[in-house]
């Protein structure tokens, strides 16, 4: 039978209603998901950078062709080491949202100056603790030789400071990216 005017207005107001409410909760559930999705790789990736900071940690710490290397207190999302008992590096994962960068950073500061740490190299990390897409972050000797590899400009600054005799923190100031 068919619907007059006034049946035919109701119907489709029933279901304009109806599609909202299919729309709300297709928009609740993608939400949900998305909120899944995004909470579970964060946390993933918080994972594999807890893993590559024991790590080098571990590397730093027990390596023994490295000296003049120093663990300092750092936080919980840092790893902070001194060189020659001066030169402060921290590496951390960079702090934007969901930030894959680990930034290696240097106190460029003299002694009577505040800390004022800058960035001198970067390096990628992704999900599956793969850094710079090559380097496993639970190989102890692959993340070491990594790190080295990374701050191996601040020794060469530190080497031709001395052999030119000029500042060493003149001489590292060369090597901060971002200016």
């Amino acid at each position: 039978m068919p619907y007059s005017p006034i049946q035919c207005h109701i119907v489709s107001i029933d279901l304009i209603h109806n599609q909202n409410r299919v729309t709300t909760m297709s928009t609740i559930n993608e939400v949900t998901s998305q909120a899944d999705y995004i909470a579970a790789q964060r946390s993933r990736l918080s994972a594999q950078w807890q893993a590559y900071h024991r790590t080098l940690i571990n590397g730093i710490t027990h390596s023994k062709i490295i000296h003049n290397h120093e663990l300092i207190c750092g936080h919980n999302h840092d790893a902070r080491f001194l060189l020659f008992d001066h030169f402060m590096i921290r590496i951390q994962l960079n702090d934007d949202f969901y930030s894959r960068d680990i930034c290696y950073c240097i106190n460029v500061a003299t002694p009577d100056q505040a800390e004022r740490l800058l960035p001198f190299a970067h390096a990628t990390l992704d999900e599956n603790g793969t850094i710079d897409g090559s380097v496993n972050n639970r190989d102890t000797q692959a993340v070491t030789e990594h790190y080295l590899m990374k701050i191996s400009v601040i020794y060469q600054c530190l080497f031709n400071s001395m052999h030119d005799n000029h500042s060493a923190h003149k001489e590292l100031e060369k090597i901060i990216l971002n200016r």
